[in-house]
């Protein structure tokens, strides 16, 4: 079990030490941050065996990954202020990666299952992405330009596979890929 939750102020060195640590140790889990500057929080919990979760902040941001399993990879890359990414993996071999730029912007993704994959990517304010997957081998990307708009996915079954694109301002979509 490897848990780490840091908060901190932006000290760079803090950042290699961690680095150093955990590279040094041979741990199979891997938790890298960067935080620059102060008030960007990432919470990162592991739980399981070849885990990765690297998260980049600049501004004023709040992150949070929870991985349970085996062979998952988070990235989360956040610029701006007020953006927020929840991510959850549990299962085998989930990928998520998560770019929000701009200023309070939502992103929450759950994984459940095998080999799902997500790509979000935020570039505007107040926009909001919220994907489920439960099964194996699905895919949903989201990608939003603009303000205040609002997409969810929810995948549950096998080789399911979705992409969204909001250019614009107030856009709404719901979709639902079930077997």
């Amino acid at each position: 079990m490897n848990t780490r939750v840091l908060n901190h102020q932006g000290r760079r060195a803090l950042f290699m030490a961690l680095l150093t640590m955990s590279v040094s140790a041979m741990a199979t889990d891997l938790s890298l941050f960067d935080e620059i500057p102060l008030h960007n929080r990432a919470d990162i919990s592991q739980t399981g065996a070849d885990l990765f979760a690297a998260v980049y902040q600049r501004g004023n941001n709040a992150a949070t990954v929870s991985q349970a399993g085996s062979s998952h990879d988070a990235r989360l890359s956040q610029r701006g202020y007020g953006n927020q990414a929840d991510l959850i993996q549990q299962g085998t071999g989930q990928q998520a990666d998560i770019t929000q730029l701009g200023w309070e912007n939502l992103a929450v993704v759950a994984q459940y299952g095998f080999g799902n994959i997500v790509t979000i990517d935020q570039n505007g304010s107040f926009n909001t992405a919220s994907i489920e997957q439960l099964g194996q081998y699905n895919v949903a990307e989201i990608a939003q330009y603009g303000i205040g708009n609002y997409a969810e996915i929810s995948q549950r079954g096998t080789a399911q596979g979705v992409s969204v694109s909001q250019f614009g301002a107030g856009m709404y979509v719901s979709i639902q890929q079930w077997d």
